[in-house]
């Protein structure tokens, strides 16, 4: 699913409010800060290869490239900033993870799935036709349930859990599912509802039926009244803060325009043409309706609930994308054209974007980050602490240095820092590399994570509970290391999936 929040609208909006301030170059980590995470353009070809970042407005020049190659991608599922981890869907129907602070790019299942849906990039759902609904985690962590009826669509929903959203006879169906239990907490049917339609939104499960659209509210299961057209829904199209459903009819030149609090129509769009998708601005500042017939679609104001105008572009999983200051990324033959929002005219071309899938992520870790804010190196000992040699007392006099203390200095907490080898020193950081295994919702899956962590005898894996989105996780990590290798050679050892990211935990 590719539902944007409010906040993500919010930080967007914080990180590209104008496009002419936003290429000057601010320079200090200052500036960095006060303008938000940055808006990241990320750039894969559409038949496979490596994956490029850059930061908008800048398209010139990637700051970043993947280390390995992705597969032919579909489209892209969600990313997650904490992590780094981007879910996408490859061209087989196969969901993949690429890893932005390691370059790597994962499977994250052997076969294809149907539904697939992720909230947070980390999470990802599918469907083992006709009903087995599974959980991807990027610790291998296994979760399935098999369902009475064939599953037409997940809903995965901010407090972890997940809607499922079936079709029993001539009844909708929704179950309410939290993992990793397996059993239904909470059912409703829908009366008369032929198929799930997605509006992009967590907060609400839409069924079509004809001219009928019905549905439930997602966090109580409670019915909506059933809004009747004058002709059968073919998309629908949230706001991000979901106040306004934008929603299209089959051949009638106009959108309509559904109240969440009403659940009734409050007014129409007069379109040039029929719609057949529809595509929200994150910002919500325009809505992208495309042509049925052609190779453009028309611009509408949120606003004013008016048509700026039409724009050439095909319509794909990618393009066209709205960007922060309000530009449209279009794709027109084997070429990516930005165009004006307001004026629709063009800004600039990049020759062969065309050939290549388009995302937009807000993320700040391609920005260097401020020495002062980590830890310095340490690891955790598991060592009695009568067992430090005999001169403690004068390895720690500060008054008389040993030439050796950070290396011979004891210390009843941790072990002496590592001796780092020389083909290593290039990339030592005081900062430090920490690997992370897991970020489980209980404690208890994340002590079975670590019992099947194959680590060496010297190196401890811990647990920390920390705060995610408001919600209480698990981190099982290791670490800090010196180097990124050192990480890199313990995660790889272990045979687990894992990723690196600098500083303590």
């Amino acid at each position: 699913m590719r539902s944007t929040v409010l906040l993500t609208a919010l930080v967007l909006a914080a990180c590209g409010s104008d496009r002419r301030s936003a290429t000057t170059d601010t320079g200090a980590a200052s500036s960095a800060a006060r303008r938000g995470p940055d808006a990241v353009l990320l750039r894969v070809p559409r038949a496979g290869g490596r994956v490029s970042a850059y930061v908008y407005p800048k398209l010139d020049s990637a700051v970043w490239r993947s280390s390995e190659a992705a597969p032919a991608l579909d489209h892209v599922l969600a990313f997650d900033g904490e992590s780094g981890l981007l879910a996408a869907v490859d061209a087989r129907g196969i969901p993949v993870r690429v890893d932005l602070r390691l370059g790597t790019v994962r499977q994250a299942n052997k076969t294809p799935l149907a539904s697939l849906a992720s909230l947070n990039g980390v999470d990802i759902f599918g469907v083992a036709p006709p009903n087995d609904v599974t959980r991807l985690t990027p610790s291998g962590e296994s979760w399935a349930v098999k369902l009475p009826a064939p599953v037409q669509a997940i809903e995965p929903q901010r407090d972890g859990g997940i809607l499922v959203a079936a079709r029993r006879g001539s009844a909708g169906i929704v179950w309410r599912l939290r993992p990793p239990g397996t059993r239904i907490t909470d059912s409703v049917v829908v009366e008369h509802a032929d198929q799930a339609i997605s509006a992009r939104t967590p907060e609400r499960v839409f069924f079509q039926a004809g001219r009928d659209l019905g549905g439930v509210q997602s966090r109580t299961l409670q019915p909506l009244q059933v809004v009747r057209f004058d002709a059968p829904v073919r998309a629908i199209a949230a706001t991000p803060s979901g106040d306004r459903f934008y929603v299209a009819l089959q051949d009638q030149p106009a959108l309509k325009v559904l109240d969440r609090y009403s659940n009734s129509v409050a007014g129409t769009v007069e379109l040039p043409g029929t719609p057949s998708e529809l595509r929200m601005d994150p910002l919500g500042r325009y809505v992208l309706a495309r042509a049925a017939r052609g190779d453009s679609s028309w611009v509408v104001a949120v606003g004013t609930d008016k048509v700026v105008g039409t724009v050439r572009t095909a319509w794909r999983t990618d393009l066209p994308l709205v960007l922060p200051d309000g530009a449209i990324l279009t794709v027109v033959g084997d070429d990516a054209v930005l165009v004006d929002g307001q004026s629709l005219k063009q800004l600039r071309k990049i020759d062969g974007g065309g050939a290549d899938l388009w995302h937009l992520v807000v993320w700040n870790g391609f920005r260097p980050r401020a020495a002062g804010l980590d830890k310095p190196v340490e690891f955790q000992s598991e060592a009695p602490v009568d067992s430090a040699p005999t001169d403690t007392a004068a390895a720690t006099d500060s008054t008389a240095p040993h030439p050796d203390t950070t290396a011979h200095a004891p210390d009843t907490t941790h072990a002496p820092r590592p001796i780092v080898p020389q083909a290593e020193a290039a990339e030592t950081t005081a900062k430090g590399f920490t690997v992370q295994f897991a970020a489980a919702r209980t404690e208890s899956e994340a002590k079975a994570t670590l019992r099947r962590l194959k680590l060496p005898r010297d190196i401890a894996a811990r647990i920390i509970p920390s705060t995610r989105r408001g919600r209480l996780v698990y981190r099982v990590v290791v670490g800090p290391f010196a180097t990124r290798a050192q990480a890199e050679r313990i995660g790889r050892a272990t045979g687990h999936d894992y990723w690196l990211y600098e500083g303590a935990p």
